[in-house]
């Protein structure tokens, strides 16, 4: 075993380019001694290889994540690792591309194995799935593969196309109803859906989330009510459009934007995309008009606003598959994978909750790809006990 991590630490500086030259005659010696050798060599050097994994590690934040990988395999000092997570290093940036038995010479021990295994066959990545619940306490299941007849309340016709529920008029009401009639969608951790209401208006709402919002809407505002995640794109009406959440009211004409507005969660984020939104704070004179690119940051406790600049496309990604840190705590780094995971969380090391993260990942990634990059990242380590991850 000592051997071969030796060779892969000949690879590496080969790589770098301060091989010296007795290293180098070591490592040809090894690549004459036999053509799986060779073959191991030139993939391992093979910059079209290596592109896949340099990408993954520059999702998170790119200087910190070189220089804890420069320090812990490129640096000449002592260094306290775990031989797990040499084995990882090895297997994971020095030979990406090892195949068949080669590959667990350079991987992990047997019980890591069955870690990762377990955690990856017990937290899948979330699917697009929902519950609707109609004015008359009926509920039906949603997903792409279980579509429904369609329904009609009123004058309106309810439907669904793959993952979003779609609400039509079929004729405007000729008798306005005092009382409207609301619906409401509910997604649960673990998972996401669309839905385009009666004027046009098209909403995804993330990972535990709900929407509630009428039928029709046959009143002077259009106004619906959101707790969790959720990304709008208001049709244009004369009607203002309002989303109203637990300490904050986004009021539109038409445009394009995000809101966060979880009940475990001390803040309520409006992120405008297109256009223009004002928010406001209910009851008080707090109110702000975000340009694109801008940020309302609503505190719960303190029912105050501050505007950040940001770059909106990082915060509406999760629409498109993404997840997006923003130099962000392990605390709410793991909050937010929790949702769309659906696992529960502990800190043994509390001073690991105030450690950062920025990153930009796929939302299909196994749970396992993303601890090992996070502990790539920073000193902090995962453990899976008793179905709740760990950081130690």
């Amino acid at each position: 075993m000592t051997n071969e991590l030796h060779i892969a630490d000949l690879i590496c500086k080969k790589l770098k380019g301060d091989i010296s030259s007795e290293e180098q005659k070591e490592l040809d010696s090894w690549i004459a001694k036999d053509p799986s050798n060779k073959a191991l060599y030139d993939e391992a050097v093979d910059p079209r290889k290596h592109l896949g994994k340099l990408d993954q590690y520059q999702r998170f934040d790119k200087e910190k994540a070189r220089k804890k990988l420069e320090d812990e395999l490129f640096e000449t000092k002592t260094i306290s690792l775990q031989l797990r997570r040499i084995m990882r290093f090895a297997a994971a940036i020095l030979l990406p591309v090892l195949i068949a038995g080669t590959y667990y010479i350079f991987f992990m021990n047997s019980e890591s194995e069955n870690l990762i295994a377990e955690i990856d066959s017990a937290l899948q990545p979330g699917v697009e799935r929902a519950t609707l619940v109609l004015s008359n306490g009926e509920t039906i299941t949603l997903a792409p593969s279980e579509s429904f007849y369609a329904i009609r309340e009123g004058e309106t016709s309810i439907t669904q196309e793959q993952s979003q529920v779609i609400y039509s008029i079929n004729d405007a009401p000729s008798i306005i109803s005092e009382s409207t009639a609301y619906n409401e969608l509910k997604t649960p951790r673990g998972g996401s859906f669309g839905i385009k209401l009666s004027d046009g208006t098209s909403i995804w709402l993330n990972a535990g989330s709900s929407l509630k919002f009428p039928v029709y809407f046959s009143d002077s505002i259009r106004k619906v009510f959101l707790e969790g995640e959720g990304y709008f794109e208001v049709a244009n009406s004369s009607k203002p459009f309002i989303v109203s959440t637990e300490a904050s009211d986004v009021r539109v004409l038409g445009t394009k934007f995000n809101v966060t507005a979880y009940t475990d969660d001390m803040e309520v984020i409006t992120t405008l995309v297109e256009g223009k939104v004002a928010v406001s704070v209910p009851e008080t004179s707090n109110r702000i008009i975000l340009s694109p690119d801008e940020q309302a940051v609503t505190n719960k406790a303190l029912m105050q606003i501050n505007i950040l600049e940001v770059d909106a496309s990082g915060y509406v990604s999760w629409v498109n598959g993404k997840v997006e840190f923003h130099n962000e705590s392990l605390d709410e780094v793991l909050k937010k994978l929790s949702r769309w995971y659906d696992f529960k969380y502990a800190f043994e090391n509390e001073a690991a909750r105030n450690f950062h993260f920025s990153a930009r990942i796929g939302r299909e990634e196994k749970v396992s790809s993303i601890l090992d990059m996070l502990e790539l990242t920073t000193d902090v380590e995962f453990a899976y006990e008793n179905g709740i991850i760990v950081v130690k």
